[in-house]
């Protein structure tokens, strides 16, 4: 009997291990992604001189493009949180941006936020409450073109 229960004790421990391991490693992946997304809408805000407003929308077709390329998502409920922090959110692409503008100097900075997604079997259940983290950026110096 004792042989039998130190069996089942040692199956519940390698599954912990293995959904642990697990978990960590979809966290390390979300985070990479995230983190490469983020980089890559900071260089095009640069690009196209953080022109978030305008009508010309190559730059979002740009950002796009790479976002649906690397299978990166964000949820509608961690973009609104964003939203009531002053940002103004890219719905369909998972990002967030506020333009800060500085006239006295004659430069303006973006701030953007990207979202690293949690929603992990499991571990979800865990941190139910958290959400997803927020990976937030700021652009270089751009200067105001007005």
């Amino acid at each position: 009997m004792r042989d039998a229960i130190s069996g089942i004790f040692n199956i519940v421990v390698l599954m912990v291990f293995i959904v642990i391991i697990t978990a960590l490693i979809a966290l390390a992946l979300n985070y990479t992604r995230a983190y490469r997304v983020k980089n890559n809408i900071l260089t095009y805000i640069e690009k196209y001189e953080g022109n978030m407003e305008t009508s010309d929308t190559e730059m979002y077709d740009h950002i796009e493009e790479y976002i649906e390329s690397v299978g990166y998502r964000a949820d509608s409920l961690d973009m609104s949180k964003a939203e009531t922090q002053g940002y103004t959110c890219v719905t369909d692409q998972g990002w967030c941006y506020k333009v800060k503008k500085y006239p006295s100097k004659e430069i303006k900075y973006v701030n953007i936020v990207v979202f690293i997604n949690l929603r992990v079997p499991f571990i979800s259940q865990l941190f139910s409450q958290m959400g997803a983290f927020q990976m937030r950026a700021t652009t270089s110096a751009i200067p105001i073109l007005e």
